[in-house]
Order: structure tokens, then C-alpha cells, then sequence
């Protein structure tokens, strides 16, 4: 089904092979594409195009490391590192349980910050924290429905173009950006303010 124009789509079983990574959303895939081709495709409908509407933890560190600059550069570097490898992990994955897995090392390095601003060890305005967790638990709930393949699972062919997993994994990643921002303005207001103390 193609719209506005859009070229004739694929359904699961002829769509390319990276493509094909949930069995349930049945027909509406975009045939592979040339650069202009993805930019037409933002203005047609295909299964994706809820995805691509809906698209930082390094404030993090820095604030919570905001008195000591040496371990906070490591960190930060670290974390960068540590991002990189991710990123890699997950787009050379052969499953949606190990590109969610991809990004577990970056998690536990985040908790471990969150840990060290809970045990009073880092810097950092006191509702940041709140923020950073939801965020964090928000997109960890969008990976456990999209790699449950809730609810097209249910309902094969259903929910092809919206509300599949995939989609709502990415309404939720936007939302716990939102707490990413809000957790990242109060930190930065209160950096603003913040001298740290002289030993």
C-alpha cells in the first residue's frame, strides 16, 4: 500500500534481511533506497514512519563529578568510549535481545553516577536524580516491548503501520527523553550556582 506517491512496499518475507527483525509487523516495509529515496520516504506511509518522527548522559557526569576535574575528564571519556562500542554492538547485532543488550554497559556506568549522587559522593541539583531514573526506566521499558514484540505479537498484520512495538518503544524513548532534559536543566541551573568547596 503506498501513499502520496511512495513506491510499491514490501511485505516481511521480501523486505531486505535487516529489515526483518519482527516477524509480526507483516507488510509495509520500504524496498532498499537510495539517499534521496529515505528523504521521499518521509513523506509517504510505510511501517517506519512513526519511528522517524519520533527520534545525553554526559551532563551527567560532568555534574555529578563537577568538583574533580581529573576523574570527571576519565569518565567522560570513558563514557564516550564506552557509547561508541554500544552504537557498534547494536547495529552489527543479530537479534533485538542482544541490541537492548548493547546498551547495558552504558546503564551500569549511568546507576553508577546515580549511586555515587545517592550516597552523596557526587554533585548535582537534588530533583536531577529523580529525573535521570525515570528516564532510564522509561526507555528500559520501551526495549522490553519492542523486544517483546508487543502487541503485534497478538495480532500478526494488525498493527503493520501504528501502535506496533516498535513505535511504542519510541513514543517511550521520547518521553524519557523529556525527563533527560529536565533532569539536565536543573543540573545546569544549579552548576551555575554551585562553587565547590575549597579543601
Amino acid at each position: 500500500m503506498a501513499f502520496l506517491g511512495g513506491p510499491r512496499l514490501l511485505d516481511w518475507a521480501s523486505s531486505p534481511p535487516h529489515l526483518q527483525f519482527n516477524r509480526f509487523v507483516l507488510t509495509g516495509y520500504r524496498p532498499v533506497s537510495s539517499g534521496s529515496g529515505c528523504l521521499r520516504s518521509l513523506f509517504y506511509l510505510h511501517n517506519e514512519l512513526g519511528n522517524i518522527y519520533t527520534h545525553g548522559a554526559l551532563p551527567i557526569i560532568y555534574c555529578t563529578l563537577a568538583c574533580t576535574p581529573f576523574p570527571r575528564a576519565i569518565a567522560l571519556l570513558s563514557y564516550t568510549a564506552l557509547s561508541t562500542y554500544a552504537i557498534f554492538c547494536a547495529v552489527t547485532a543479530r537479534s533485538s535481545v542482544r541490541r537492548l543488550r548493547s546498551f547495558a554497559w552504558q546503564a551500569l556506568f549511568r546507576f553508577f553516577f546515580f549511586y555515587l549522587r545517592w550516597v552523596g559522593l557526587g554533585t548535582g541539583h537534588p530533583s536531577s536524580l529523580r529525573s535521570y531514573l525515570i528516564m532510564d526506566g522509561l526507555a528500559l521499558l520501551g526495549g522490553v516491548i519492542n523486544i517483546s514484540r508487543v502487541p503485534e505479537r497478538w495480532k500478526p498484520g494488525r498493527f503493520d503501520y501504528w501502535f506496533n512495538s516498535h513505535q511504542i518503544m519510541h513514543v517511550l524513548v521520547v518521553v524519557s527523553i523529556l525527563y533527560l532534559h529536565w533532569g539536565v536543566v536543573a543540573d545546569l541551573q544549579w552548576i551555575a550556582n554551585y562553587a565547590c568547596p575549597t579543601d
